[in-house]
């Protein structure tokens, strides 16, 4: 083989690998939260403590506070984990009149607003063999029902990724509402559950785990 042709081949090899050994190494990490937490402080027999006391009340997501609510996930992968977040969705939690079991949970999330602190990986995620965004852009929830237990709820509904419709139970805690920085009364709400990709439409791959482990935390404020 001409040395020359050999050379341009070694070098080749040499960018294709170290271009593989990049993605490799850079898969992997943990993204810090921008949560900013209002503290419940309130003691008086007045304040909500019960999910009960929401009755006849609509309950929407700050859009204009990013701080205010996350929806993170965390999945494994090689050659260690990956975190990341969701910059962008609205939430609308309307308590039903009469009774809270028959409450309506709606969750819209933006797809292209990942972020896992690296721009290399969230593009790779757009494409075909992750979210395809072109064809699916956003993920949606809608509850069929609202559960109460001894400390916490069920809310059960349908998910809706990638074009595909699937059952959907989470428990959540309902921690109160307090006044947030801005003085705005806000009701707050957190929970986690996990989700098999693979079931949701996404291929399987071996570097990358098929359970993604989703958390969230919201202060949302009364709609007028």
């Amino acid at each position: 083989m001409n040395k020359k042709i050999r050379l341009i081949l070694i070098m080749g090899l040499t960018t294709i690998g170290l271009a593989f050994g990049l993605l490799y190494l850079t898969w992997g990490g943990d993204n810090e939260s921008k949560l900013e937490k209002t503290i419940i402080k309130s003691t008086d027999e007045n304040s909500v403590k019960s999910f009960d006391d929401l009755i006849s009340t609509t309950w929407i997501s700050q859009k204009e506070d990013s701080s205010s609510a996350e929806i993170s996930f965390i999945i494994e992968s090689s050659p260690k984990y990956t975190k990341g977040y969701f910059e962008n969705f609205d939430i609308l939690f309307k308590v039903s009149d009469n009774d809270p079991t028959k409450s309506k949970l709606k969750v819209s999330i933006d797809v292209s607003s990942i972020d896992t602190d690296n721009s290399m990986r969230d593009k790779n995620l757009m494409d075909e063999d992750y979210f395809n965004t072109i064809n699916y852009p956003s993920i949606s929830f809608i509850s069929k029902e609202i559960k109460k237990e001894d400390t916490n709820y069920i809310a059960k509904g349908i998910i809706d990724m990638m074009g595909k419709e699937s059952e959907l139970s989470f428990k959540f805690n309902f921690k109160g509402t307090e006044l947030n920085k801005n003085n705005k009364e806000v009701a707050i709400f957190d929970g986690e559950f996990q989700l098999n990709r693979v079931d949701l439409g996404m291929p399987s791959i071996k570097s990358i785990g098929d359970k993604v482990d989703v958390s969230f935390y919201c202060e949302l404020v009364q709609k007028k």
